[in-house]
């Protein structure tokens, strides 16, 4: 597995060199919120990856409350803009705000990642943990008492990043197999960065990871 950290503008300035002599391997890192704001360091924590040899990545906080499309056509300016052509990972949707009930989220959520792929070209990953997940997104299908299928079965064709801080192996969340991104701390150290910092695995190969990202 490769090791990495995602940031955002709470990680202050970091030092991507430091960053890069601690065995970090990616970034995934804060663009956008919402319809309008654009994390502030994201150009910036870009270019420190970049320069130091670091796979960069990117992702959106998600708010229900506001109109799923225009967010996606928000996010995707941001990485146009940011990344270009560069090699990168794919784009995703962090979701950790309920709202809209299940079934509003649900088709909020399948709108976003759809028309990010029409305007970035790539298919999106899911942030999510089990808790959120298994609390605000899948609605049952049922017959009588048996279950026919779960409305988040979608899910399955976008890479999943699996927040899950455990000591053991992380929960499996239906319909994912497994999971791509682990990100199991959110309290980590490493140099470079004087704040604590999320920590992430990616299951498999410096070859896989290059691969994923298009590089």
């Amino acid at each position: 597995m490769i090791y990495g950290i995602d940031a955002s503008h709470y990680q202050e300035l970091i030092d991507w060199k430091k960053v890069k002599s601690s065995g970090v391997g990616f970034a995934i890192l804060k663009a956008s919120e919402g319809t309008t704001y654009i994390d502030p360091m994201f150009e910036q924590n870009v270019r420190g990856a970049l320069e130091n040899g670091i796979l960069p990545g990117s992702y959106h906080f998600f708010l229900p409350r506001l109109d799923a499309a225009q967010q996606a056509r928000h996010y995707a300016e941001v990485l146009k803009s940011t990344l270009g052509t560069r090699a990168c990972l794919p784009p995703c949707i962090d979701l950790e705000t309920a709202g809209l009930g299940r079934e509003g989220l649900n088709q909020a959520v399948q709108v976003f990642l759809h028309e990010l792929e029409s305007l970035a070209g790539r298919r999106g990953m899911i942030y999510t943990s089990p808790g959120f997940w298994n609390t605000y997104l899948p609605v049952p299908v049922l017959s009588g008492n048996r279950l026919l299928r779960s409305n988040v079965d979608w899910a399955v064709a976008h890479p999943l990043w699996l927040a899950h801080y455990t000591t053991g192996w992380p929960s499996q969340v239906y319909p994912w197999a497994g999971w791509t991104f682990w990100q199991h701390s959110s309290g980590g150290r490493i140099g470079g960065i004087r704040t604590r910092v999320d920590l992430d695995l990616f299951n498999g190969s410096a070859d896989d990871l290059a691969a994923f990202s298009g590089a």
